[in-house]
């Protein structure tokens, strides 16, 4: 298992190079998710996801990563490493994305090596974990293709009218996500993947859209540092928080290499998961097996401003940044760090969507994390922390979400 990619807690700036999280705003939120107890920030260098070179919300100061015809802005690339520079400066790894799953059909596994190439060469010496690319395994839609051609209005329209019944949207989907596609992007990126290992030492990671892991999404899955996967942002993914890291380890192919979710829900996207929701996936990931988190904030990923991809929701890059969330779960985890590498045992009583409660234990201790100790028969007795809170107690609230710290285990 790499070191590097456990043990770390990240937050999601997608939008972390381009023109729209300007300079003050940066420093702003690198000092804050510092100050609240974050290691990691995962940014894209390139062009970021739901837009294209073209689009200027993909491009910085000194405009986009390259150009729909291929030529790579090296002035980005310099740019790039300033702002990579100084959060490591400031104590934060970089966890970098090159691209995301479509623009490989845009640019071409040989040019996507080539850009990769250069990303490696600007930050070698740097702080660093490389992603591969964002949603590896996601087929361009009827959206996505309206991209290339500038109708995005005209496309958006017919898009809507696909999905206005079960059977014109299974229609749409099948004729977008076919087998030979699906095959086809896999290998692309299996490509690029065998190419970028040549090229460095650095731990690689790969983001993939719900419903596969990283293993399932690439040829040789000996070359990832960790299984990763995105439970995305709906209430259906509640019981695959727990279950995705559980089965990781049942796999044979798993070889001692740890388990992150790069992308639970993000806090505020649809005007959903908010505080309680954050904590339950921190702490029920982390119980199960991962061996480190990710957070992300509608508003910060975008550097929204309540307008710019507002079908996610129209939470703004200020309202998020004043969330009290990331301080809460940079104390859990302050508190659960220094268990993540101690081998343990996984006991989970389910209910309904979701769990009632999850152990991990130890030789001499058991963490219990309880979503509502309300519904809690006779808990166990131990040290309580609060998750909602940030705080131990030693009086169990009536209820709410607890983790108790049993020791003296027979």
């Amino acid at each position: 298992m790499s070191a590097k990619v456990n043990g770390f807690l990240a937050d999601t700036w997608w939008y972390a190079l381009t023109a729209r999280l300007k300079d003050e705003d940066f420093l702003r939120l690198a000092k804050l998710r510092v100050a609240q107890g974050f290691t990691a920030v995962q940014l894209v260098c390139g062009i970021p996801p739901e837009t294209t070179p073209e689009n200027p919300n993909a491009a910085s100061p000194v405009g986009p990563a390259w150009t729909r015809s291929g030529d790579f802005n090296q002035e980005y690339l310099q740019y790039a490493r300033g702002r990579i520079k100084h959060l490591n400066e400031i104590g934060l790894t970089v966890i970098v994305y090159g691209a995301w799953g479509p623009q490989i059909n845009w640019l071409g596994v040989q040019r996507m090596i080539a850009w990769w190439r250069e990303v490696i060469e600007i930050t070698r010496d740097l702080d660093v974990i490389y992603c591969l690319t964002g949603e590896s395994n996601l087929q361009p839609g009827i959206r996505d293709l309206a991209l290339f051609n500038g109708q995005i209005d005209l496309v958006q329209t017919l898009d809507r009218l696909l999905d206005a019944t079960r059977f014109t949207k299974k229609v749409k989907n099948r004729l977008l996500r076919t087998p030979a596609m699906i095959l086809n992007r896999r290998h692309a990126w299996s490509v690029v993947l065998r190419e970028v290992a040549k090229l460095t030492t650095t731990p690689i990671l790969l983001h993939v859209s719900p419903g596969l892991t990283a293993f399932d999404c690439v040829e040789d899955p000996a070359l990832l540092a960790a299984n990763t996967v995105q439970t995305g942002h709906t209430e259906q993914s509640r019981p695959y928080l727990h279950k995705w890291p559980l089965q990781h380890y049942a796999r044979p192919d798993a070889m001692g290499r740890g388990f992150v979710n790069l992308e639970p829900w993000y806090e505020g996207i649809l005007a959903r998961f908010r505080g309680p929701d954050q904590l339950y996936a921190y702490w029920v990931s982390m119980l199960a097996g991962a061996v480190s988190h990710c957070y992300g904030a509608h508003g910060v990923w975008n550097a929204g401003d309540g307008s710019y991809l507002d079908h996610w929701g129209s939470q703004t890059l200020e309202q998020a940044m004043a969330l009290d969330t990331p301080r809460l779960m940079g104390l859990s985890h302050q508190v659960f760090r220094p268990y993540i590498d101690r081998p343990a045992m996984v006991n989970v009583d389910e209910k309904g969507n979701g769990v009632a409660s999850i152990t991990r234990s130890y030789e001499d201790l058991e963490i219990t994390f309880i979503p509502d100790v309300s519904q809690a028969d006779i808990p166990p007795a131990g040290k309580i922390w609060l998750p909602m809170e940030g705080r131990f107690t030693d009086q169990l609230p009536s209820s709410g979400q607890v983790v108790l710290f049993s020791t003296g285990l027979s």
